[in-house]
C-alpha cells in the first residue's frame, strides 16, 4: 500500500481571512484534485481522523487532493463568530480563487480535477462562472449530491427545509447572532446569518443571480465551454440532494459531458445511499468509488 503524507497549509484568501487546507499525497502524486465541502460542514466530510475517507482513498490513487476549511468553519481563521457575516460573494470571489491559485503554484499550468459535496458544488461552480479564465484548467468535476434548487415539496422537506432550516434556524441566527446548526443536529459547523440568506434565496427557487452586485450567473453561463461532470445521487437522499433535484442542476449548467448516477441497491451498490453517508459509509470504497476512479481516469486520457 502506497504511503501517504498528510500536511496542514494555511492560505490567506483576503486580509486576515486564513483557510485551512489539509493536503493528502504520496510522494509520487502527479494529478491535483480539489475536495469542496458544503454548508454546515466542513473538509472533514473527505476524512476522517482514521485516514479513511475520499481524500486519502484518492491520494493512494496518485491523485495530489487538496481539502479546504472555507472561511469561518473547521480550523480556519477567525473562526465563527457572533454578528460576523460570512457572504457567498465572499467564498465564490475570494476563498475558491485563492485555492485555484494554490494548485497553479503547486502544479503551473496542468489541469486539475474538482469534486464537491453538496452545497459546494453550487460555490465551485459559480466561482467558475464569475472567474471564467480557470475555466480550461479544470479536466472535469464530480458532484456528490449537488443541487442548486430544491424542487421537491415532500412533507419531509417542508418540516425539515422549509420550517427547520428556513424559520427556526433563522429566529434562532436573529437571537444568537449566527446559525447554530451543530446544536440543531444540522450539519458539523455552524453557519453565518448571511450565508443563511444567501443560502435560501437560490434554493428556494430564486435566480442564479448575485444578491449583492447583481451578478448573473445563468446569463453569463450560456457562453462558456463547461467541463465534463460525474453527478452521483443516493436513492435515500430525499430532499437534500435529490436525484431529480442532481439533474435540475445538470441541466442548469448547460450542454456539456454529463453522467448522473443514482447510488441504490441492486445497481452495484450494496445499500442505497442518502446525502453524507455516499462519502463517509465504509461501503462507499467498493460501491461507488471505483466509479469516481474511473470517470477520473478517462477523463485524464
Amino acid at each position: 500500500m502506497t504511503d501517504i503524507l498528510s500536511s496542514a497549509l494555511q492560505l490567506e484568501a483576503a486580509p486576515g481571512i486564513v483557510l485551512h487546507v489539509q493536503r493528502f499525497c504520496s510522494v509520487d502524486a502527479s494529478t491535483p484534485i480539489l475536495l469542496v465541502h458544503g454548508l454546515v460542514e466542513d473538509g472533514r466530510i473527505f476524512y476522517s481522523q482514521s485516514g479513511k475517507g475520499l481524500a486519502p482513498w484518492l491520494a493512494q490513487l496518485g491523485y495530489d487532493v487538496f481539502v479546504p476549511d472555507l472561511r469561518g468553519r473547521g480550523q480556519s481563521t477567525p473562526a465563527l463568530q457572533p454578528g460576523m457575516q460570512i457572504t457567498q460573494q465572499q467564498l465564490i470571489t475570494e476563498d475558491m480563487p485563492a485555492l485555484f491559485d494554490l494548485i497553479e503554484r503547486e502544479y503551473p499550468g496542468q489541469p486539475f480535477f474538482a469534486a464537491t459535496h453538496s452545497w459546494g458544488g453550487v460555490w465551485l461552480a459559480s466561482a467558475l462562472i464569475r472567474q471564467p479564465h480557470y475555466l480550461p484548467r479544470v479536466a472535469g468535476m464530480v458532484h456528490f449530491g449537488c443541487k442548486r434548487v430544491i424542487y421537491q415539496r415532500s412533507l419531509r422537506k417542508r418540516i425539515m427545509i422549509d420550517l427547520l432550516w428556513g424559520r427556526v434556524a433563522g429566529l434562532l441566527g436573529r437571537i444568537k447572532g449566527f446559525i447554530p446548526a451543530r446544536s440543531l443536529g444540522a450539519g458539523s459547523a455552524d453557519e453565518s446569518c448571511a450565508l443563511h440568506r444567501d443560502n435560501l434565496a437560490w434554493m428556494n427557487g430564486g435566480e442564479w443571480r448575485d444578491l449583492e452586485d447583481g451578478f448573473d450567473y445563468a446569463l453569463t453561463l450560456d457562453a462558456l465551454n463547461w467541463p465534463p461532470g460525474l453527478y452521483l445521487a443516493g436513492k435515500h437522499d430525499l430532499y437534500l440532494g435529490h436525484v431529480d433535484d442532481v439533474k435540475a442542476f445538470a441541466r442548469e449548467l448547460g450542454k456539456h459531458d454529463a453522467q448522473i448516477v443514482l447510488l441504490e441497491k441492486g445497481t452495484g451498490c450494496s445499500r442505497d445511499y442518502g446525502h453524507n453517508d455516499m462519502l463517509t459509509h465504509a461501503n462507499a470504497l467498493d460501491d461507488h468509488f471505483p466509479l469516481v476512479r474511473s470517470w477520473l481516469l478517462q477523463r485524464s486520457r
